[in-house]
């Protein structure tokens, strides 16, 4: 699927989606100038490479995910507002250091995720990545509300689980950056 390559389409796709794209920032970098300057700065990029662009998703996926892309950077390059790249914590009565990179931290959610059942991972992402709430996702996938809520639950206990040995701020930091709403 190509980009609108009109003015006006493109306006109706901005219309249709910067609000989504905002809030999936806004929910990880809690600055509106910073938020907007992302925004704006993934629109720029698509109408400049319109003629270029081609999807294998939906339109919202690809979307979504170049926020997430442009919020890991931004929290990679500027991890200080946020985040101490190295920070102290005490665990069993000593201090110990920890040091990960956004991509560190990204790369071992991807380790986490291929320990899911294809079924469990296609949920986890639709609902973390995709930003489909898990009614959206039963609707899709022909299953109940309930199965989709299970299903997320027990991707999470898994993930979290699996991230356990990164210490624990950056593995909830990861999780609420990866996920969406």
């Amino acid at each position: 699927m190509l980009f609108p390559n009109s003015e006006k389409q493109f306006n109706l796709l901005f219309e249709e989606h910067w609000q989504l794209l905002y809030k999936a920032a806004y929910s990880r970098i809690p600055d509106q100038v910073v938020v907007e300057d992302i925004v704006q700065d993934i629109f720029i990029d698509i109408w400049n490479r319109r003629h270029q662009i081609s999807i294998n998703t939906s339109i919202r996926a690809y979307l979504l995910t170049a926020v997430k892309y442009r919020v890991l950077k931004y929290l990679d390059q500027n991890s200080h507002h946020y985040f101490v790249d190295v920070y102290e914590m005490e665990i069993e009565g000593k201090k110990e250091d920890f040091a990960f990179s956004m991509d560190e931290l990204y790369t071992q959610l991807e380790v986490a995720l291929g320990k899911l059942p294809e079924k469990s991972r296609l949920i986890f992402k639709m609902n973390r990545i995709e930003g489909y709430s898990a009614s959206e996702i039963a609707e899709k996938l022909d299953l109940a509300p309930q199965t989709v809520q299970n299903q997320l639950s027990r991707s999470l206990k898994v993930v979290r689980g699996e991230l356990s040995h990164l210490a624990p701020m950056a593995a909830m930091v990861l999780l609420k950056v990866y996920s969406v709403g």
